[in-house]
């Protein structure tokens, strides 16, 4: 049973992913021909791709609070390639991934194509590129997400933050929104089958995830934005706020 619902998930979300980008393409080529905004129209896409493979990888999820409007700068802590699923329904805007996932098959090439931005976290030069492109991704009005822990974790506490990608909203006051990730299900342990840690493989954790029956997830959007002219500063604060509100990840008992 568990490995037909899987086949079953992974067929339609593939068949789902690629109808989307058939439909995302015309529209975008359409809006640049023409000189048209083209951040709704990519937004609006990716905030329905979510509300389609939400319920296909047997997934509910709960929002509370009010995510930000573009553009924005948006932080939260990181369990799983499944953030990225939650911030694209809540938010529609652009995510900064690590290199890696840019080689990865269909995905990596449709992350791309989508404007995902890539940074090389074992170059440290590259910050300093990364950080250009983050300020470029706000002047054009769009918004930005990525989470500072620069990792996954086991969703039992929120990990330590780097300061390196909020240079440029500590140096311009830009001020930044955040959010806290937790996941639950009552068939299995999220820090075993959902959050996607340690030397877990993608395609070995995916595969047993479109396993589980069902799960939840819960994404917190703080009230208010954070405004730091120190880096340091401005990633303690946001570290604290994120942990204020943020739930463990627990296997419910029923």
């Amino acid at each position: 049973m568990n490995f037909l619902r899987a086949s079953l998930r992974l067929l339609s979300l593939f068949l789902v992913l690629i109808a989307l980008f058939v439909l995302w393409m015309p529209g975008d080529l359409l809006l640049r021909t023409t000189g048209r905004d083209t951040i709704s129209w990519r937004a609006n896409v990716l905030r329905f791709w979510g509300r389609v493979a939400a319920p296909i990888m047997g997934l509910r999820i709960t929002v509370e609070g009010t995510p930000p409007q573009m553009p924005f700068c948006l932080v939260a802590n990181h369990l799983s390639y499944v953030d990225v699923l939650l911030m694209q329904f809540t938010t529609g805007g652009i995510l900064l991934s690590k290199a890696e996932v840019a080689s990865w098959p269909i995905v990596g090439a449709l992350s791309a194509r989508i404007g995902t931005l890539f940074i090389d976290r074992t170059m440290r030069r590259d910050v300093v590129r990364v950080n250009q492109l983050i300020e470029n991704t706000l002047a054009a009005g769009d918004g930005i997400i990525f989470f500072p822990e620069g990792t996954t974790g086991d969703g039992k506490s929120v990990r330590r933050f780097n300061s390196s990608l909020l240079n440029y909203p500590a140096q311009t006051s830009y001020p930044v929104h955040y959010a806290a990730i937790s996941y639950s299900s009552k068939h299995v342990d999220p820090a075993d089958r959902i959050c996607w840690w340690a030397d877990m493989t993608f395609f070995d954790h995916f595969w047993k995830l479109l396993q589980i029956p069902s799960f939840e997830a819960t994404i917190v959007f703080g009230p208010e934005s954070v405004t730091e002219v120190d880096r340091k500063v401005l990633t303690l604060t946001l570290k604290q706020r994120i942990e204020d509100i943020f739930t463990p990840s627990t296997r419910r008992l029923r």
